[in-house]
């Protein structure tokens, strides 16, 4: 064993068992097969401290919010937070992102805390020994008034209080209960008397990122509630309100100081979090992360007392072991600066998968720059052909109430740009025989509308998601009302007209601009044209790590498409039916148009 591994067990090891506070053994399995055992002695009694602190609820505010924060035996840079007052927070933010049904209810029973929802599922922490059991995670997480897993995540209206999308049918496989066991990472759950304490990164990771609430950031001042987006602190060189509370004043808290007790924590945690959210562990051979640090020479870099370090060796983590393109850096921690994300890009790229998508997207849009250099219409037709093109799928409903079918100058977001195509290609009298979904310089954005295009295109969607996690795995098919007049019916949709359709894919195409041709692959009824679309299956979740970073990761969700009732997920891409192999093509619309009238 050479020497730099034996340096990262050790590192792993000390640290582990310097944070853990349970009775019995871990054992970590080193490189080489072989594996160490570390015996952890139990703390028998806890001395707890508290603080009240500022927080903040996804903006700044000057109405101080405050909350008391609990820590253990004197480390006073691992916050805690009380059970009672963590399940009053998760039902706030709930409601505060629309889910106004949701709702609680917390019961102590010696060493287990119950939580039950509303609609019946229950998350029971164990707090002798350190686990958070389910029987049902996908139930617990879900939304109200939804499946048991939604790609839907949101509802969204015109003035009318039209939605434009709705759920027709659901197909509902339940998965198996699920255990995490933060005992075998050294995360400490503590219940003294009546009282029952959970680390606050704990509660961001297991409870608010699979609820889609973002994060929780803790500085050693205040508590942020946030979405875990760097433009909430520092936009156009200037640090917002908020990023003035959590970066200090002109980057004062960017110190590059971390204590020993708060690396160990927050390296442990984040293991924690990736082996039990992350959700292509398997794909990318990742045994468990607590293995993947044994495995990386610089994996004890987590443990480091410079954040800088800790922030560099995450960032190599995401970009160089899982360059999925969904796993990013989002924001270096505060103790490193608001700016040292831009050092580690600038210095280390932002991983190969990622610079090669950029490549491709700069190539295909100079490309077709040179064919609309004033940019591409939303809609245009070509002789019998008509094309749709949008990069991104967005939602933007509230445009819509301004859509005017004679004027294409209206047309905002991919509600916008289809309700119009499917008006003008179904007007009497049409002349289109040929329609192209043209994505090839899409790179993705919001499942809603890329279920609505679906919808739109083949007269019912159905979208497939298994949860790697729990095992569980729902159909849901979805019908679109693309005129917006309350009504699903033929009006609304391209099939069933005689039409040809197309769908144009690039390496670009990634994820929901990959979703859409890999589901239209499995349908008789259209084509794909172009190059291999670019893979992207998982919906996206956010994290954070204890020491303050922010990143994204491919969650528990895969998008799928079933054939012959199997789950397939859609990380593969999907292969043209017809190729083009020059780029020229891909935006000579006379060239396309003539080539297509030859298909038929």
């Amino acid at each position: 064993m050479n020497k730099k591994l034996k340096r990262t067990i050790s590192a792993v090891l000390a640290s582990a068992v310097m944070l853990t506070s349970m009775t019995g053994t871990q054992v970590f399995a080193s490189a080489d097969g072989t594996s160490v055992t570390a015996t952890a002695t139990a703390e028998k009694t806890y001395k707890v401290a508290s603080k009240s602190v500022n927080t903040y609820l996804y903006a700044y505010s000057d109405q101080k919010q405050k909350t008391k924060l609990y820590f253990m035996n004197g480390v006073y840079d691992v916050p805690y937070m009380e059970i009672s007052d963590m399940a009053e927070y998760l039902v706030g933010l709930m409601q505060l992102n629309g889910r106004t049904t949701y709702d609680l209810k917390v019961e102590k029973d010696g060493d287990k805390v119950t939580l039950t929802r509303e609609n019946g599922y229950m998350a029971t922490i164990n707090f002798a020994d350190d686990t958070i059991f389910y029987w049902d995670f996908d139930g617990f997480n879900t939304a109200e008034s939804k499946t048991l897993i939604d790609v839907i995540l949101t509802v969204w209206d015109t003035a009318e209080g039209i939605t434009g999308l709705k759920t027709v049918k659901s197909t509902e496989r339940y998965g198996t209960p699920v255990t995490m066991n933060a005992a075998d990472y050294g995360i400490d759950f503590v219940r003294k008397g009546d009282k029952y304490y959970i680390p606050v990164q704990t509660f961001s990771d297991i409870f608010l990122s699979p609820g889609k609430l973002g994060v929780a950031l803790y500085n050693g001042r205040s508590l942020i509630f946030c979405r875990g987006e760097q433009a909430e602190f520092y936009v156009d060189g200037k640090y917002t309100q908020l990023g003035q509370v959590y970066y200090g004043k002109n980057g004062k808290y960017a110190t590059n100081k971390i204590s020993e007790e708060l690396a160990s924590f927050s390296a442990c945690e984040f293991c924690f979090a990736m082996d039990n959210l992350y959700g292509l562990r398997e794909k990318h051979s990742i045994d468990s992360f607590k293995t993947l640090l044994l495995q990386r020479e610089s994996g004890y870099k987590l443990f480091s007392t410079k954040s800088k370090t800790i922030d560099r060796e995450l960032h190599s983590i995401v970009t160089d072991v899982i360059d999925d393109r969904h796993t990013t850096y989002n924001m270096s921690s505060y103790a490193s600066g608001v700016d040292y994300i831009n050092t580690l890009d600038e210095k280390y790229g932002g991983g190969y998968a990622i610079e090669t998508l950029a490549d491709s997207f700069g190539a295909h849009r100079a490309e077709r720059a040179k064919f609309y250099p004033d940019g591409v219409p939303a809609y245009e037709e070509v002789g019998d052909t008509a094309y749709i093109t949008f990069d991104k799928f967005r939602m933007d409903m509230a445009y819509i109430d301004q859509l005017n079918y004679d004027d294409p100058s209206t047309i905002a977001g991919t509600f916008g740009a289809i309700s119009y195509a499917v008006n003008k290609i179904n007007r009497k009298d049409s002349p289109i025989k040929n329609v192209v979904l043209d994505l090839s310089c899409n790179t993705g954005g919001d499942a809603d509308a890329a279920v609505f295009t679906i919808a739109a295109f083949l007269g019912k969607a159905g979208i497939s998601v298994q949860n790697s996690k729990s095992g569980a795995l729902v159909t849901n098919y979805y019908k679109a009302d693309t005129n917006f007049d309350g009504k699903y019916n033929s009006k609304d949709t391209l099939a069933g007209k005689g039409l040809n359709l197309f769908c144009l894919t690039s390496p670009v195409s990634f994820s929901c601009g990959n979703l859409v041709p890999c589901v239209f692959k499995e349908d008789p009824n259209v084509s794909i044209i172009g190059q291999k679309s670019s893979g992207g299956a998982c919906t996206v979740g956010t994290i954070s790590t204890a020491t303050g970073a922010v990143m994204n990761i491919s969650s528990n969700f895969r998008l799928s498409y079933t054939k012959n009732g199997s789950f397939y997920d859609v990380d593969q891409g999907a292969e043209p039916d017809y190729a083009i192999s020059k780029l020229e093509h891909f935006y000579d619309r006379e060239w396309l148009t003539n080539y297509i009238d030859s298909l038929a």
